[in-house]
């Protein structure tokens, strides 16, 4: 093909990979939970929190403080959930039967590549300039100082731009390379998130941190930036997101520019790494070659987890005998019921992994039930992910909604069970805490309640458990990682939720399930 007309197949290639991700609700959501989460850490001074605190002393909110501090807790959470909102092509274009059509054109692997990547790194960064536009309101409300728009795109730009790219790079490899389609895929980037993590105090905890050349594979770019921000604010540590300080100090004024040209070139050099799984996307595609790719990919079945669950289905035949049994409970108790046994006899590793969560909570003693809580919460957050989508995924919408209560009763018995699924696990932990601790026990309930119409919420409307599991597993991080938070402990296993917090958990759950009803009820109308 020409290359004019390579050209023109690019840009129409990637305004429609612009079009088809952006019409998701998905996107809204993740933008939604993002500038949520900016508000929430950038904390009224008012409240007595600030987003960073040195000693007892707070950082004024400047363009630059805020910029980078708004800048790099997107780059947590979008750093995840991007790759999974960006992903899911492939299996897009072989259910609905493009993949034929896409095969036999005439344009190159990498033309086509090219477009997905560009156009899921556009959806990306529009999901940022949302997030951009509701800071400045942020700036305008709480900051000090005039609003100065370059140094707000300048410095989401450096530290988003290699952020993002990786995200798109990985998905496309991830759709490009059978072996990477399916959970797998999920997996090798979740293991690259934590991985940054763990580099992380490896560099702050030395004597003297500095930035090193060895930061550009760093591709967050989260240590050099906070040791930057420790150079201007010369201290050797600092707490960002939420933490209490000294009112009668006066705040601390940043001066200097933020950017030096090492920093620039780190960032350089990690948005060029950022490109090599694309690179790696083009040299493997499989440009939908039936013997290598299917609508439902063989290779999910050869997974070492797939035969690990094989070797765990006597225990998936015990939960499936339960089925008679709940089959004789009536209306929506019964429902809900079969609901569970069916979420459970699918996974013998969570059924497996849930007879240990409730020996843990029995067995735990009182100063480490928080901890078995978290663990509990993140095999019950991984369970229930399919709950929501597994009727549109495998074609049974029609079915389920045949049933007595049609699509309204399926939507709100997918919700029970995922509730219902969170008290099973947390039982023996609730229990105890309603004796000795009844606050966290009101909160856990409450965090269930909100949890879960959120996964169903996401589940039903996105078709696909990857935006629920993005959002949960970030938040459960980000819940570990800021114990002393209460809006960022939905479920008490921190200890630090309060009426106040419990009491919104609950009411934005109902809501949730509210409008979740609702636009189920409309879509099925």
């Amino acid at each position: 093909m020409k290359t004019g007309l390579q050209t023109l197949a690019l840009k129409a290639l990637v305004l429609d990979e612009f079009r088809l991700r952006s019409r998701r609700i998905g996107s809204l959501v993740c933008v939604a939970a993002v500038v949520l989460l900016c508000w929430l850490l950038v904390a009224d001074p008012e409240s007595g929190r600030a987003m960073m605190v040195m000693g007892k002393q707070r950082l004024a909110y400047q363009s630059q403080a805020l910029a980078y501090g708004t800048a790099l807790t997107a780059g947590m959470l979008m750093g995840l959930a991007g790759f999974y909102l960006a992903r899911g092509r492939t299996q897009l274009d072989l259910a609905s039967g493009m993949a034929g059509v896409l095969a036999s054109t005439p344009v190159s692997n990498a033309t086509l590549l090219l477009a997905r990547w560009l156009g899921a790194l556009l959806y990306l960064a529009s999901l940022m300039g949302a997030l951009l536009l509701t800071v400045w309101v942020l700036h305008l409300v709480r900051g000090v100082g005039p609003l100065e728009p370059w140094t707000y795109v300048s410095t989401y730009l450096l530290v988003l731009g290699p952020v993002l790219m990786l995200c798109a790079s990985m998905a496309v490899l991830c759709d490009a390379w059978a072996p990477l389609m399916g959970k797998r895929g999920d997996l090798l980037f979740f293991s690259l998130w934590i991985a940054q993590f763990v580099a992380l105090p490896l560099t702050m905890s030395a004597e003297h941190p500095r930035i090193t050349a060895w930061l550009v594979f760093d591709i967050s770019g989260m240590p050099a930036h906070l040791i930057r921000m420790s150079e201007l604010l010369n201290v050797r540590s600092f707490s960002l997101g939420g933490s209490g300080f000294d009112a009668s100090l006066a705040p601390v004024q940043l001066h200097g520019s933020f950017w030096t040209l090492q920093l620039l070139a780190l960032r350089l050099g990690s948005a060029l790494l950022a490109l090599l799984p694309l690179g790696l996307a083009v040299l493997l595609f499989h440009r939908y070659s039936p013997d290598r790719v299917k609508a439902s990919s063989n290779a999910a079945k050869q997974s070492w987890l797939a035969a690990l669950q094989h070797l765990l289905r006597p225990l998936a035949r015990g939960v499936n005998r339960l089925l008679p049994l709940v089959a004789r409970l009536p209306g929506l108790a019964g429902q809900v019921a079969a609901e569970m046994v069916v979420a459970l006899s699918a996974s013998p590793l969570g059924v497996l992994l849930g007879l240990a969560a409730l020996v843990a909570g029995v067995l735990s003693p009182a100063n480490r039930m928080g901890s078995a809580l978290a663990a509990t919460s993140l095999l019950w957050g991984i369970l229930i992910t399919d709950i929501a989508s597994r009727d549109q995924q495998a074609g049974l919408l029609g079915l389920g909604g045949a049933v007595p209560g049609g699509p309204r009763n399926r939507y709100l018995r997918q919700w029970l069970a995922s509730v219902g699924l969170g008290l099973l696990l947390s039982l023996p932990v609730l229990l105890r805490l309603s004796q000795d601790r009844p606050m966290l026990a009101l909160a856990l309930v409450c965090g269930l309640v909100f949890l879960g119409a959120m996964a169903s919420l996401l589940g039903r409307w996105t078709g696909s458990g990857r935006a629920w599991l993005s959002l949960f597993l970030f938040g459960l991080y980000l819940s570990v990682q800021t114990p002393a938070v209460e809006w960022l402990d939905p479920l008490g296993f921190n200890g630090s939720a309060t009426l106040q917090s419990s009491a919104s958990f609950l009411a934005a759950g109902l809501g949730l399930l509210a409008l979740g009803l609702a636009l189920n009820q409309r879509k099925q109308a």
